[in-house]
């Protein structure tokens, strides 16, 4: 399958609530991807992770993982950098012992700090990263989630630029966050297009592994206020979504955000597949 559908954690027809149980659930359901939520802390154990990689590679689900939530790449603070490399680490190495392909974490917040100055500051400490995961033999993305609030660093161009100067980071794109920041309004097909144009113009071949996040979203003019099920807004749309993976060959993971995770995951597939079926 070209394009790979899965929800943001365990899915919520699974009776479990583990990780092995949520791999087990998404295979049931048809789905090809999971995403686990790292995002109050790493709390797998290595024994358990291999067991999941073993399990994930015999049912075909790829898996990625979030990072906790309160990382902040950007800070003076030098105990909340410490605790920053330290959570996408233990996030990336646990993703990698499970076979995983990509961790995905959220970069930071301006404060007071100017737009290059955020840039350079994240840089170099997601440099030192990357040199720690090296040393650890650790083979894995690291996914920049694109933000959606206007206070927050990562922004789709600077997660662009990011990708372009450092070796294992790669954008993860938010759509609905791009929509509630503003940086792309999305609202139809050609909106779609001009994101993976700009993606494949800046970063080649990311367009055949992109990994995504995607649900409705509720916003104000500073951002993003909460995610929406599918069908609530239409903002932004998933149909033209569906058209756009379907009709021009682009490969990647699709990560269901809404209430819903699986079920709208699920919708999200049979869209692409009657897309799909169409051409």
């Amino acid at each position: 399958m070209a394009i790979r559908f899965g929800p943001a954690g365990i899915p919520i027809q699974c009776q479990g609530t583990s990780t092995i149980e949520g791999i087990e659930c998404c295979s049931k359901l048809g789905l090809g991807a999971m995403e686990m939520e790292f995002v109050h802390g790493v709390r797998m154990k290595d024994d358990v992770a291999r067991e999941a990689a073993t399990l994930a590679k015999k049912q075909d689900i790829s898996l990625s993982s979030h990072a906790p939530y309160y990382v902040n790449l950007c800070t003076s603070d030098e105990q909340k950098i410490h605790n920053s490399k330290k959570h996408i680490f233990e996030s990336a190495r646990t993703t990698f012992l499970c076979g995983g392909n990509i961790t995905v974490f959220h970069p930071g917040f301006y404060q007071k700090l100017s737009k290059d100055e955020a840039f350079a500051i994240a840089k170099k400490n997601l440099q030192d990263i990357e040199v720690s995961l090296k040393q650890h033999s650790i083979k894995i993305r690291l996914g920049a989630e694109t933000v959606g609030k206007k206070s927050a660093f990562g922004g789709l161009d600077e997660n662009i630029k990011l990708s372009q100067q450092l070796e294992m980071v790669e954008p993860a794109i938010d759509f609905a966050h791009l929509h509630a920041r503003g940086d792309f309004r999305i609202t139809s097909e050609k909106d779609y297009l001009a994101i993976f144009d700009k993606l494949e113009k800046e970063l080649g071949d990311y367009v055949k592994r992109f990994h995504c996040h995607f649900s409705e979203i509720n916003y104000s003019d500073k951002g993003e206020l909460n995610h929406f099920v599918l069908g609530t807004n239409n903002e932004p749309p998933f149909k033209p979504f569906m058209k756009v993976l379907a009709e021009n060959g682009y490969s990647g993971t699709v990560i269901c955000e809404t209430p819903k995770l699986d079920l709208d995951a699920l919708l999200l597939k049979k869209e692409y597949e009657k897309m799909k079926k169409g051409l």
